[in-house]
């Protein structure tokens, strides 16, 4: 099914009324939907507006994502498999105690966005994306590479950054979260 042009702006879909599978989106607006434990599969939605849209318990499964806007979407305890986000403006979107398994963030804005407490990173990719502010307290980033992310002032404790892979500037931002002060 191919949905273009629509607007299902200020709506609440009910739980498992809406199932979506194999659907295209195109320019369509979802801002401030709620769209709690609403199922998508290997759906694609290009230039979509999900500002504010409320997902808790929302479940994504092979769906690709493109030039959408999330901005301050609430996804928590939210499931992504094998899901692709690509220049999307994810920023003050909330992630936390979500799972991620094969997920790509590529080139996307998640300034100031909310990654607390993840249950799974497994195979999550950020490449080229904007972690500015991201907070990513109580989640393991072990493996997670972010070397052509810019981090800056990332929120992080300090017993999750281990295996955190970055690039030498990243390392000498990083040194001040563990209270290092470097002189020259």
């Amino acid at each position: 099914m191919k949905y273009k042009e629509e607007t299902f702006e200020n709506i609440t879909f009910k739980d498992n009324d809406n199932d979506y599978i194999k659907c295209i989106f195109k320019n369509v607006n979802f801002a401030n939907c709620d769209l709690t434990n609403v199922y998508f599969e290997q759906c694609n939605f290009w230039n979509c507006n999900f500002a504010n849209a409320i997902y808790s318990k929302y479940i994504s499964k092979g769906n690709v994502y493109l030039n959408s806007k999330f901005t301050g979407a609430n996804m928590l305890e939210s499931h992504f498999e094998n899901v692709s986000f690509k220049e999307c403006l994810l920023n003050y979107s909330n992630f936390a105690s979500s799972i991620f398994n094969k997920v790509d963030f590529i080139d996307c804005d998640l300034r100031e966005s909310n990654f607390i407490n993840l249950k799974g990173t497994n195979k999550l990719v950020f490449n080229n994306c904007k972690l500015i502010r991201t907070d990513f307290r109580e989640t393991k980033l072990d493996k997670l590479d972010f070397r052509t992310c810019d981090m800056a002032g990332i929120i992080v404790r300090i017993e999750d950054l281990k295996g955190l892979i970055v690039n030498s500037y990243q390392a000498l931002d990083l040194a001040k979260i563990l209270g290092i002060v470097i002189k020259d």
